[in-house]
């Protein structure tokens, strides 16, 4: 157990950027020293000298293959068929550049109706001519947004590449090595494609549970489930290759097969199912569990419990450096472990909550957000998922095709199930708690174990307890403010945050242009970047309510994403231009969720006085229809520091302003229009004589935002700017005292070659 733990710590210290684990590898080591065993010592200081070399060749490898900058490339790929998702007219696959070896991410766009047929239909491996740009993984460049590079890196794949034309795709000619890894993919795209012939929920199910194909619809349908914490049921782990072992125990001892004869079948058998079932990070951790002991079980090795699990976990370790720093294997490792210490003769309910707040910490550090009721639906769902809907969905699967209607029923079943899922899921019982910091997660983890090991003392409990009432103190009544230009992409989104969190103001959500397409082009699932951006760090900071959302104008960049904010946050009020009310973007995309959680609408002009609101309203002075020239501007001051918030307004507007106001000046102004040459009058720039100017656009934007004519007039003024374009999320942090400092996502050299020439 000491080397696989030895192991552990250095991925964390030199993948992870944990400094905080030379703490635990000093009581590693400790406590090595005083069992007074030195084969062990031996032992894991070999590990902790190889794994340290596997982690930097890691780290040399990536720095060596990963692209740097956007380039063209013309090169063949080799294509699981299991691996192609295709939504509307964009596909997405994972593919094998067969000119340098490696596993690359790649995006497409589909132009007609028979191309998207003719993808569907892809059921062999195949290989892929195609011409295209390859460019490195995106990062994040918001605070707490989630690592897609790191994900990525975790699975092998450190490149995308973006299709600009499919020159041939052609069936893929097997050497001898590859017959049987081919086989097993085309056997799982054989099952996508059967599954996608079931009803909409049986489909789901029989996807996640028995294949691991959980899409972008898993996730919008189970809304409930993650909420509750039931996510792990779904996905393949533990508890399937039990049941996928013990089925086909079951069916080898009818074929009046012997024990060993059994076990050599199970054991060259489980590599297939780790291909057919997705190969996520906690099926690898099951299935080398599973491996090893059918192994000891075939030679008499005797391997104890803690043995299997510290050889699989060096195994996922090999295999997968960076497998402890995704949640999923965090979890998958940190329960299987905990598994071996409890108790079988205790309170099977209280080992259902141990093993719940066990995992807590991780969960916290990730989504932000904990439903107590999780702790009970966890421990009625395990046997109720084991002894009813797996062996149902699999008896469903295998007769669906000879007999549709018991589909139809199972359907139906598992509908109502889901309901009554999403019902308790809405009961109260969500806690946002927000996202503790390193520091505060290993105390509450480190604090979990201490009552992990002597659970019948209350004073551990309150000890715990009182850590956890702490913290969110902490995150939930911060002492600091801020003033946060979010990396939304090509729109506007900004966050105004008082200290002790007195008053939560939104400014715009953010959003993406919509251009009609035919039919068979549209997406059936979107991606909605507030989600990923906006919200997660609203969440993360334990905000689940916002006092006043102003809406600048009607433009989908700036209000697209409302439903994304009122969906997931108490909104009290909303303020917009007088007049927008009456326009269509308005009453399709924001009106209908503002009435159903009864938020107050508030039209404005710049004489309104709106409650709740640390911000002026400087325009616009007269009803509209809330388009650009009749954008909401706002200005206020913080910690000494004035800002001005222009929205989408033109220069005639910006004119007008400074005519109403000719004392005005900030510190700091939000360009308006993204920094297009539509606005930033040379003369408004010169009055308000700002110290430091924020341009938000997106990355390669249609627009060439920034414009260069702005720019210019910024240079010549001398006035500093910033874009989120090339620091990503911008934020002005201050505190009670009136100290004050700009941080940033990104240094500024990440992306130059994404930003505009």
């Amino acid at each position: 157990m000491f080397p696989a733990l030895a192991a552990a710590i250095v991925s964390g210290i030199i993948l992870g950027h944990q400094s905080l684990l030379f703490i635990a590898l000093l009581w590693l080591f400790g406590r090595l020293i005083t069992l007074k065993r030195p084969i062990v010592l031996w032992c894991t200081v070999v590990v902790l000298v190889g794994f340290s070399f596997i982690c930097w060749h890691f780290q040399a490898n990536i720095k060596q293959v990963s692209a740097n900058r956007q380039q063209s490339i013309n090169t063949t790929l080799q294509v699981y068929p299991d691996q192609l998702k295709i939504n509307g007219d964009q596909y997405q696959l994972i593919g094998k550049d067969l000119a340098t070896g490696q596993q690359v991410q790649v995006y497409g766009y589909i132009k007609t109706r028979q191309e998207q047929r003719h993808l569907s239909q892809l059921q062999l491996c195949s290989t892929w001519k195609i011409k295209g740009k390859i460019e490195p993984i995106s990062i994040a460049t918001n605070v707490n947004q989630f690592n897609a590079r790191q994900f990525a890196w975790s699975r092998h794949i450190y490149n995308q590449i973006t299709i600009d034309r499919i020159q041939n795709i052609s069936v893929l000619n097997e050497s001898s090595s590859q017959v049987l890894i081919n086989w097993c993919h085309e056997i799982r795209s054989s099952l996508i494609h059967y599954f996608g012939t079931m009803p909409p929920m049986l489909r789901l199910y029989c996807n996640s549970l028995i294949i691991g194909n959980s899409d972008a619809e898993f996730s919008t349908v189970m809304v409930g489930v993650k909420q509750l914490g039931l996510i792990h049921l779904f996905c393949i782990s533990g508890m399937h290759v039990v049941l996928f072992v013990e089925v086909l125990k079951k069916l080898l001892i009818y074929c009046r097969l012997n024990k060993e004869t059994i076990n050599w079948i199970l054991i060259i058998t489980l590599p297939a199912y780790l291909i057919i079932g997705g190969g996520s990070a906690s099926l690898i951790r099951a299935t080398l569990m599973t491996e090893l002991a059918l192994i000891g079980q075939i030679n008499f090795l005797k391997l104890q419990r803690l043995d299997i699990w510290s050889l699989s976990l060096l195994g996922g370790l090999m295999y997968q450096p960076l497998v402890l720093l995704t949640l999923g294997g965090q979890l998958s490792y940190l329960l299987a472990l905990m598994l071996q210490f409890l108790p079988h003769n205790g309170n099977q309910l209280v080992n259902a909550v141990l093993l719940n707040l066990i995992g807590l910490p991780s969960i916290l550090n990730y989504i932000f957000e904990w439903h107590c009721l999780s702790l009970f639906t966890s421990y009625l769902m395990i046997p109720f998922f084991s002894t009813i809907i797996f062996p149902t969905i699999l008896i469903s699967s295998l007769v669906y095709r000879w007999l549709p209607i018991s589909g139809q029923l199972v359907n139906q079943g598992l509908e109502m199930f889901q309901a009554l899922i999403d019902f308790v899921s809405r009961l109260p019982g969500m806690i946002h708690f927000g996202r503790p910091d390193v520091l505060g997660a290993w105390l509450l983890f480190c604090l979990t174990l201490f009552v992990f090991l002597q659970p019948q003392s209350n004073k551990r409990w309150l000890v715990l307890i009182g850590s956890y009432c702490m913290i969110f103190v902490l995150i939930h009544f911060p002492l600091d403010g801020e003033v946060t230009f979010f990396d939304i992409g090509q729109g506007d989104s900004f966050l105004i945050r008082e200290p002790f969190n007195r008053r939560v103001t939104l400014i715009d959500t953010g959003g993406q242009l919509q251009f009609p397409k035919p039919k068979w082009a549209q997406q059936t699932v979107t991606s909605d970047r507030a989600m990923k951006t906006s919200v997660n760090y609203l969440k993360s900071r334990g905000i689940s309510q916002v006092n006043t959302l102003n809406l600048s104008h009607q433009d989908a960049d700036h209000i697209g994403f409302s439903s994304a904010i009122l969906m997931n946050m108490r909104v009290k009020q909303i303020t917009f231009p007088k007049g927008m009310e009456q326009q269509t973007n308005f009453k399709r995309k924001v009106l209908p969720l503002a009435l159903k959680q009864h938020t107050r609408l508030v039209p404005v002009t710049n004489e309104t006085s709106v409650p709740d609101l640390p911000l002026q309203i400087m325009h616009p002075f007269k009803a509209g229809h809330g388009a650009n020239e009749d954008s909401v501007v706002l200005a206020g001051k913080f910690a000494g520091i004035t800002f001005l918030f222009m929205g989408d307004l033109d220069r005639a507007g910006e004119r007008a302003i400074i005519s109403k106001y000719p004392d005005l000046s900030v510190d700091v102004l939000k360009l308006g229009h993204h920094g297009s040459k539509t606005a930033s009058d040379p003369a408004f720039i010169r009055q308000v004589k700002p110290q430091l100017a924020i341009i938000s656009a997106g990355r390669m934007n249609r627009y060439g935002h920034p414009n260069q004519e702005t720019l210019t007039t910024l240079k010549k003024e001398q006035i500093r700017s910033m874009s989120t374009q090339q620091f990503g999320m911008i934020s002005y942090q201050y505190d009670l005292f009136k100290h004050y400092h700009f941080v940033t996502k990104l240094k500024g050299s990440e992306l130059t070659w994404m930003l505009q020439h």
